[in-house]
């Protein structure tokens, strides 16, 4: 069974850790297994890990919103550790670059957090 996560074992660890097993379950179909809720208020389920529990159509649109800016500012800031990482092994980019990398990073920051804001 190596490589696979005993869900058994994996929500042992999390009663273990603090964190309190809910009623509800875990949304993938077909997983069924109980949603735990950690010392930090953060939501999981012992194989898929964290779950966002939504009530209506419009918090899971925020919800996806939030993903959505996450998972496009982790690329960004990717892109520009490469361009630094160029930068330090003397493979000059263009500075115009980097400075556009930067004001789109930037932006979508801002963006980010008028969000969290409503």
């Amino acid at each position: 069974m190596s490589g696979k996560i005993d869900p058994v074992k994996k929500m042992a660890e999390l009663l273990k850790s603090g964190a309190t097993m809910l009623a509800e379950t875990c949304p993938v179909k077909g997983c069924n297994l109980p949603l735990f809720k950690l010392p930090s208020g953060e939501i999981v389920c012992p194989v898929h890990g964290k779950v966002y529990m939504v009530k209506t159509e419009e918090e899971a649109l925020e919800v996806k919103e939030k993903l959505s800016l996450r998972s496009v500012l982790d690329k960004l800031e990717n892109k520009v550790l490469l361009i630094l990482d160029d930068l330090s092994n003397n493979t000059i980019p263009q500075t115009s670059e980097l400075i556009e990398w930067l004001e789109v990073l930037e932006r979508i920051r801002r963006i980010k957090k008028l969000i969290s804001e409503k």
